[in-house]
């Protein structure tokens, strides 16, 4: 279904931990080069919310270490601006994914967790069956660690990887309601992903509950229409896209794929609508928005794709998925692969701010 539109940590659960909790300051899909100092997330100004008290004052940051002295970590709670969140590694894959859990913006909505997880990187898929495609990043070590204040970044050995992908995604908050990201990815054995040579790396965004499950963007809906903002909702349209799937970019192609692949959703793409900016908005309850943004659309050798997926949207409790997708059409053994993007979450004020948003911070990527 499409139509368009009028211009305009999961909290952090309760821990079992035997490590040390260290006080600071007072992923379709069922149920990875540095940050650069982080520039404004908005024009908007973090003023004193008038007439809001809160029950009681937040509880204090914390750190969850590893107990095998590596200075890595489990958890790590972080602030900046007006928003509060959690990363986690994967050591107890796949009940707790990593990514980043409990998302709270302070100043417009502090009781309002936004996911149950995102930034979550679910899969590494090639065009052919295989058992690899299933769920790969949730197996083997994904290291978590510090790397400034508010920094953290998460590794992937190649050794830890099935695929011999070697990875790095890095996270900076950008105050006062955004997070920066950067992955970065060295493939050590182009031969794994098959004769369709292509790869699909793909990370999700789990929702709590909410009202709305569509995803909008700028896009068209043919190949003479005029360029609109337009809404999705994932539709099945045959046994490709039964739970949701893939929206690709104007000029893009469909990705060749195996007739017995396990999970073609998360790899055959929607002929239309197809997006024309690389962003898209979805609301949330509480007046909020989740804006997702990133540094291309589609390259000589790589591509951003949206997707959304719909397992968890019943009537008792909808919880869509909304995914993104980073091919590489052509994978290179020991060639560098990557991308950088932009999480926003704030007050919803109009599909035009959302889009300036977008154009603010793509005015800064280099």
């Amino acid at each position: 279904m499409m139509r368009t539109l009028p211009g305009s940590l999961e909290s952090v659960s309760h821990l079992v931990v035997v490590t040390v909790v260290v006080a600071v300051g007072v992923i379709g899909c069922r149920d990875e080069r540095a940050v650069r100092p982080p520039t404004s997330g908005s024009a908007v100004k973090s003023e004193p919310v008038v007439g809001v008290r809160r029950a009681s004052p937040p509880r204090p940051l914390l750190k969850v270490a590893k107990d095998d002295g590596s200075g890595e970590f489990e958890l790590l709670e972080l602030t900046a601006g007006d928003l509060r969140f959690a990363a986690w590694d994967n050591t107890y894959s796949p009940n707790r994914l990593s990514g980043i859990h409990s998302l709270l913006n302070l100043r417009d909505a502090p009781d309002y967790d936004a996911f149950r997880v995102a930034l979550n990187f679910e899969h590494v898929l090639s065009g052919h069956r295989g058992p690899r495609n299933d769920f790969s990043p949730r197996h083997g070590a994904y290291r978590l660690k510090q790397i400034t204040g508010t920094g953290v970044e998460w590794t992937r050995r190649a050794e830890d990887s099935p695929w011999r992908l070697e990875s790095t995604m890095a996270l900076s908050p950008a105050p006062p309601n955004a997070i920066d990201f950067r992955f970065a990815c060295t493939p050590g054995d182009a031969e794994l992903f098959g004769t369709h040579g292509y790869a699909v790396l793909f990370w999700a965004n789990y929702m709590n509950p909410l009202t709305d499950i569509d995803m909008h963007f700028r896009g068209v809906s043919g190949p003479d229409a005029k360029e609109e903002w337009v809404s999705v909702e994932a539709p099945q349209t045959d046994y490709l896209h039964r739970h949701g799937g893939v929206y690709r970019s104007r000029d893009s192609k469909r990705l060749p794929i195996d007739d017995n692949h396990k999970s073609p959703w998360s790899v055959v793409s929607y002929d239309y609508p197809r997006f024309t900016k690389p962003f898209f908005y979805a609301r949330a309850d509480q007046g909020m928005v989740l804006i997702m943004m990133f540094d291309r659309m589609r390259g000589e050798e790589d591509e951003i794709r949206f997707a959304m997926y719909r397992f968890q949207v019943k009537p008792e409790s909808r919880r869509p998925a909304w995914d993104f997708q980073y091919v590489i059409r052509r994978v290179e053994s020991g060639r560098r692969y990557g991308f950088r993007g932009r999480l926003v979450w704030k007050k919803f004020e109009s599909a035009a701010d959302c889009q300036a948003e977008y154009e603010r911070w793509a005015a800064t990527v280099q």
